[in-house]
């Protein structure tokens, strides 16, 4: 049994590990109990193996195996790294909270296909953390697309005629998307001969024997591949998908699926072209008016959403873009802002998106304009959206306040100022529309009897785990370093930039 859980293979069963999981469910299907107990037994084991690979890549480096070879000088092969790590922290231990949560929401809707809805949930994490432990971009697409596959019926569960245009939408967005990246790949391939990840790139020596512009249009197919991103124009799936149940959402924007996105870029960034190359190409520039002007725009789209769910989408639109803009200033303190708040912005969102469906849950309630005084019925639910709220707004003493305050300190250390501007700009937008929210809950006078948080044993299951991510959203700002997430951070900055 130790033999079996060694270091060199715990990556390999950390991706095997969500796939029997999903095996177990289908096998379980009219025993739901049982159903339920595999998808929390396999998420904590997850879990538990993502976080006991942290120690060693932080004292000898990467976890490196690979399972066959595809062809000439490509192996279908893994790499575990610090950048990895952080994504795959994510994804396992908020797993296991939307497993819980998902209980209670199915189970007091009385949902159709629920064996469905979980099964592809765990498919949906064997992407994720193929995606997080690739180490090349062959592997990367693979797990890609059984991520964009698996999430496809979780959009259109509901099966109703918005449902199936949301999740028709998001299915042509994102393939589309994977036929950029698959080219992107195939000019990567010919242009080094390789695919494999490398701390400061791969593709420079190729400025020797092609274009500039042959560059940049691989560098705008890995963009348009990476479409998960959300930035805009590519952005209109996301808002669109809000038709599927809230703990699908809060895959969608907090666990998995727009993660995976930004994670892509950040590899593109940093693994494939290099600081040196996307200064050359000036496409360090380029990317973060790209992210800039998403971030200015979700925001002021949010502002105009009365539907709770669809301004949480243009906020998500709007944080994923700072990662992106972290990424594009291309200094040390801005990557690290930008890595740690992969992890910090999916508690904090996942946060939002179950208070969210926990509202609608108990007491029916969509729209912010119904949301007079619901503080009072839901006061649990309502803090804890509160918290995440700020930190969403980079208000201490929650987690968004450091992410965004690295990211600051990497604008001036890159003597990019202008883009400080954007993120303080970006803050005072995000009060505009998060603060009325907090205003109405709290303060407004109840119109009508609410059912109280407490009312049904079922909704236990969706308050503590929006309670627990509420709480680390605070302990993620006073203890950055939990999960290890800013070690892990510190030692990917070491090989890209030799230092802070």
């Amino acid at each position: 049994m130790t033999e079996l859980l060694s270091i060199s293979n715990r990556p390999t069963w950390a991706i095997i590990c969500p796939a029997v999981v999903a095996l177990l469910i289908l096998l379980s299907k009219n025993r739901p109990n049982i159903r339920e107990g595999w998808t929390l037994l396999g998420s904590t084991i997850l879990c538990f193996l993502v976080l006991s690979m942290t120690p060693v890549v932080l004292s000898q480096g990467p976890i490196r195996f690979e399972w066959f070879t595809l062809f000439t000088d490509i192996g279908f092969a893994f790499k575990v790294d610090a950048l990895g790590l952080i994504f795959a922290t994510t994804s396992s231990c908020l797993w296991i909270l939307v497993s819980i949560y998902s209980i209670g929401y199915m189970r007091a809707l009385k949902e159709h296909a629920q064996t469905r809805f979980y099964f592809c949930f765990a498919l949906a994490l064997v992407g994720a953390i193929g995606i997080a432990f690739a180490a090349n971009l062959v592997t990367l697409f693979v797990f890609y697309e059984i991520l964009t596959l698996s999430t496809y019926p979780l959009v259109a569960h509901d099966e109703t005629p918005e449902a199936m245009y949301g999740g028709h939408k998001y299915l042509a967005y994102l393939l589309t998307g994977g036929v950029f990246l698959l080219f992107g790949i195939l000019m990567t391939y010919f242009l080094v001969g390789t695919t494999d990840f490398a701390p400061k790139g791969i593709l420079k020596p190729a400025l020797d024997s092609t274009s500039r512009l042959t560059l940049q249009i691989a560098f705008f197919c890995f963009m348009l591949g990476f479409m998960k991103a959300a930035w805009m124009p590519v952005h209109s799936w996301l808002p669109t998908a809000m038709v599927a149940p809230t703990p699908v959402s809060a895959l969608l924007h907090a666990v998995a699926v727009v993660k995976a996105g930004v994670f892509g870029i950040i590899r593109t960034v940093f693994y494939l072209y290099g600081t040196d190359l996307m200064h050359e190409l000036n496409l360090g520039i380029t990317l973060a008016c790209i992210a800039s002007f998403t971030i200015i725009v979700a925001n002021l789209y949010a502002i105009g959403q009365d539907n709770l769910k669809r301004l949480l989408a243009y906020s998500t639109i709007n944080q994923l873009s700072f990662i992106i803009l972290g990424a594009a200033i291309l200094s040390p303190k801005a990557a690290i802002g930008a890595m740690i708040h992969i992890a910090y912005h999916g508690f904090m969102k996942i946060t939002l998106f179950l208070c969210a469906g926990a509202i609608m849950v108990v007491t029916g309630i969509k729209q912010i304009s119904h949301m007079a005084g619901i503080g009072r019925a839901m006061p649990i639910t309502l803090t804890a959206f509160t918290i995440s709220a700020f930190g969403m707004c980079s208000i201490p003493p929650v987690a968004g306040f450091i992410s965004k305050w690295y990211f600051c300190l990497g604008t001036i250390q890159a003597d990019k100022v202008a883009f400080l501007f954007v993120a303080l700009t970006a803050s005072i937008l995000d009060l505009v529309y998060f603060f009325p929210i907090v205003r109405t809950a709290f303060f407004d006078r109840l119109t009508e009897e609410k059912t109280k948080e407490t009312g049904r044993p079922l909704f236990l299951f969706m308050i503590i785990p929006l309670a627990i991510t509420g709480i680390f959203s605070i302990i993620f700002c006073l203890f950055p370093n939990m999960f290890h997430i800013f070690d892990l951070a510190q030692r990917a900055i070491k090989n890209l930039f030799g230092g802070m």
